[in-house]
C-alpha cells in the first residue's frame, strides 16, 4: 500500500481526534494542514483506509463514522446528543462471537454491539 501525504495526515487525524468523526470532520480537520485537498479525496481514502483494514468505518443511523481504534469494541450512543463513546469489553465481545458461532450456513469474524439511552448530561436536562 502506498503511504501518501493525505493517508498519512487522515490517520494521524483519526488517532488524534477524541471520537467518531463523520467525512466532513476528517475533511475540516486535515485542510488545516492540506489546504488544496478536496472532500472526495477525503472519503476515497477514507474508504480506501477502511477497506485496507487500517482504520473502522462505524455506521450508525446511516451516517459513516471514522475511528483509529482497531481493539475489539462496542459502542455506546446517546439519543440525545449523539455523542458516540468507546465501550470495550471482552466478555461481551466473546458472548457474542459464541452466539455468533450457533448461525447456520455463516461464520463470523468479529462483532460489536450499540447501545442507545442517555448520557449523563442529556438525562440531567
Amino acid at each position: 500500500m502506498k503511504y501518501t501525504n493525505q493517508r498519512i495526515e487522515i490517520l494521524e487525524f483519526l488517532k488524534e481526534f477524541d471520537g467518531h468523526p463523520t467525512v466532513d470532520d476528517v475533511y475540516e480537520g486535515v485542510r488545516k494542514k492540506l489546504t488544496r485537498i478536496s472532500k472526495a479525496t477525503v472519503y476515497n481514502n477514507l474508504r480506501f483506509l477502511a477497506e485496507k483494514g487500517l482504520i473502522k468505518d462505524v455506521n450508525i443511523k446511516g451516517v459513516s463514522r471514522f475511528e483509529a481504534n482497531l481493539v475489539p469494541h462496542h459502542h455506546i450512543i446517546c439519543i440525545g446528543c449523539g455523542r458516540i463513546s468507546d465501550y470495550e469489553s471482552e466478555e461481551l465481545t466473546d458472548y457474542s462471537l459464541k452466539i455468533a458461532g450457533d448461525i447456520e450456513g455463516f461464520e463470523v469474524e468479529t462483532t460489536d454491539t450499540n447501545f442507545y439511552g442517555f448520557c449523563k448530561e442529556c438525562k440531567e436536562d
